[in-house]
């Protein structure tokens, strides 16, 4: 596991084209509930996480515009990643606490996901994490559509806990 934790955050950490390539296909094998609906990371920095959610039928609603569960999938995504651009998957184990999603437009094109890691004040939550233990962090994904209009804020929250502390197998 510690292997491909360090190739993850590897790849993460110096986000060229062809590591966001080889990212995708590691993270397809290793989420494959995602790999159907085609998302792909588009750009990791400290301002974005940026990942594209084609408009294809195997995304569609029964209306003919990407379907809801696509939208909150990639808004999960696109947070869970920031996490992981600000502090990686070794030490840490994050986890999905809390997922709200406020729809604003029928998205009928391609759409992307839009998560800041400037949103996390990574020097409090280590001050929390290393009193407490455990974080809860919510981040703020928006999704728009190729023109840019909004379709969706997909609000998550997420437990960080330091593996150590992780009763669970990972």
């Amino acid at each position: 596991m510690k292997f491909a934790f360090n190739i993850i955050n590897k790849l993460i950490n110096n986000p060229t084209k062809t590591n966001l390539m080889a990212l995708n296909k590691v993270l397809m094998l290793g989420i494959p509930f995602n790999a159907p609906h085609g998302f792909k990371i588009k750009e990791i920095s400290e301002d974005a996480v940026l990942i594209s959610l084609p408009n294809r039928k195997l995304n569609h609603n029964h209306l003919g515009g990407v379907h809801a569960c696509a939208m909150a999938t990639v808004g999960e995504y696109c947070a869970g990643m920031s996490l992981l651009k600000s502090f990686g998957i070794s030490q840490y184990r994050l986890i999905l606490s809390d997922l709200h999603v406020k729809y604003t437009y029928q998205g009928r094109s391609d759409l992307q996901g839009l998560c800041s890691p400037r949103q996390i004040d990574k020097e409090a939550v280590k001050k929390v994490l290393d009193s407490e233990g455990k974080h809860l962090q919510e981040l703020k994904t928006v999704i728009s559509d190729k023109n840019g209009k909004e379709v969706a804020i997909v609000t998550t929250t997420w437990q960080l806990k330091a593996w150590d502390q992780v009763k669970t197998k990972a």
